[in-house]
């Protein structure tokens, strides 16, 4: 008896600590459509303002310095995939190419032997992968494009 009295008594205690850890919840904006405050409040040349505190401002710099360099599974468009001599040659001629008429899309050249690598994009989906890889596709310049799962970096916002 004496251990379902004090169980009774722990869980009791948690449920007070769980209910009072609640922060309040501000309900001022409940069921207003929130683009509609953002077209009211439209700054010059249709820009929005917005305010924050300083306090999110700088935990999403914080958050952006600690995973700059953080990698995550996605995919990639393989736009060159050869090992013959002229094989460095090519890839990079290839790459060079490619930014010119892409400077926007981030270009990967990569050596595992015996073959040289050239993959474009940071994908989070294979579908966006593919859509990028069948519009290369249609222009004719790169003949052999398939999609890859490889390690990319985040995409840019």
């Amino acid at each position: 008896m004496k251990k379902y009295r004090l169980l009774t008594l722990i869980a009791a205690l948690f449920i007070g600590v769980a209910a009072s850890a609640q922060a309040p919840v501000d309900s001022s904006l409940l069921g207003v459509d929130i683009l509609s405050l953002i077209h009211q409040n439209e700054g010059p040349n249709g820009t929005a303002i917005v305010n924050q505190s300083i306090e999110i401002r700088n935990a999403l710099s914080r958050h952006i310095v600690a995973n700059s360099s953080a990698k995550l599974q996605g995919y990639r468009v393989r736009i060159f995939f050869d090992s013959d001599r002229t094989a460095r040659a090519k890839s990079a001629s290839i790459a060079a190419g490619f930014r010119e008429k892409y400077p926007e899309v981030p270009v990967y050249v990569s050596h595992v032997s015996p073959y040289f690598k050239v993959a474009v994009g940071d994908f989070r989906t294979r579908a966006d992968a593919q859509r990028f890889a069948s519009k290369l596709s249609a222009t004719g310049a790169y003949p052999y494009v398939f999609v890859v799962k490889e390690q990319i970096n985040y995409p840019g916002f």
